[in-house]
């Protein structure tokens, strides 16, 4: 028998909107037949995933509870192809614009210049880096201490918040302070892991998903499902998240708008969660 969890229906409802777009707007979309025909082989995927039980083979079993992290990478560097599909243009100089009027300036190229401190640009950078465990630890960390309950919830609240992220982006695409300013100089650009940041962003990085910051929603969710369910993993996650939140400015991977959309949407998104479950 068919056994739906709750965040199947997450990649589900992406997958279908997402198609129900790309069939709207196939004319700006190359290749437009290719993302509707892999839409129907992953939601019949996600449908046969859904009769497993206790005698399905483990490897299956675990497919089953960790596919939709994989959603994440999947959907994000798939959704570059998707930015101009409703506009074929960015809107950056609006964001600015809304940046200018709220914070008199543009922190994302003022931080960096008032407090040129090597050890605070590393930690930063390091946060903005840790994004990427930040997605998987906690998950982790209830998954394999047996709390499957608080795992599917928090997988639920992750995919959701990324997904709705994602669903921004075709129509409000803003490429971000990375392609229209120049990359920090001096000093702080010498450091091991501003290097390192830089370098995943260069490689992995999706053009026109600036608004609302995708890192600042997902983790500031994981943080907030960590103070639900474990406060050991919650102060563990605390200062990685208000440094990545900070690193995504400072680092001028974002304007301060973005992280805050993200934030809020953060906070929207376990609201909900937390009325579901």
């Amino acid at each position: 028998t068919m056994n739906f969890i709750p965040y199947d229906w997450v990649a589900i409802g992406y997958l279908a909107f997402t198609g129900v777009l790309i069939l709207i707007f196939r004319k700006n979309v190359t290749r437009w037949h290719f993302y509707l025909l892999a839409r129907v082989l992953c939601i019949i995927g996600i449908v046969s995933l859904t009769f497993t039980n206790e005698d399905t083979p483990l490897i299956l079993q675990f497919l089953r509870d960790w596919y939709p992290l994989s959603t994440i990478a999947l959907f994000y560097f798939e959704i570059e192809k998707l930015t101009q599909m409703v506009f074929q243009r960015y809107f950056d100089e609006t964001v600015i614009y809304w940046e200018k009027r709220v914070f008199k300036g543009m922190p994302c190229l003022e931080l960096s210049d008032r407090f040129p401190s090597m050890i605070l640009s590393e930690i930063l950078h390091l946060c903005y880096f840790s994004y990427y465990v930040m997605a998987v630890f906690l998950v982790a960390w209830l998954y394999f201490s047996g709390r499957i309950g608080p795992f599917q919830e928090t997988v639920f609240a992750e995919t959701l918040a990324f997904n709705l992220s994602l669903l921004c982006y075709p129509f409000l695409p803003t490429t971000g302070p990375r392609y229209l300013f120049e990359k920090i100089q001096g000093k702080l650009s010498k450091g091991f892991f501003f290097r390192l940041a830089h370098l995943a962003v260069s490689r992995g990085s999706s053009k026109g998903t600036a608004f609302p910051s995708s890192h600042v929603s997902l983790s500031v969710t994981v943080l907030l499902c960590a103070l639900r369910y474990d406060s050991t993993a919650f102060l563990m996650l605390l200062p990685m998240c208000v440094g990545l939140t900070l690193g995504t400015v400072y680092g001028r991977f974002h304007y301060v708008i973005d992280a805050i959309a993200g934030a809020i949407l953060a906070g929207i998104v376990f609201g909900i969660t937390t009325m579901l479950f």
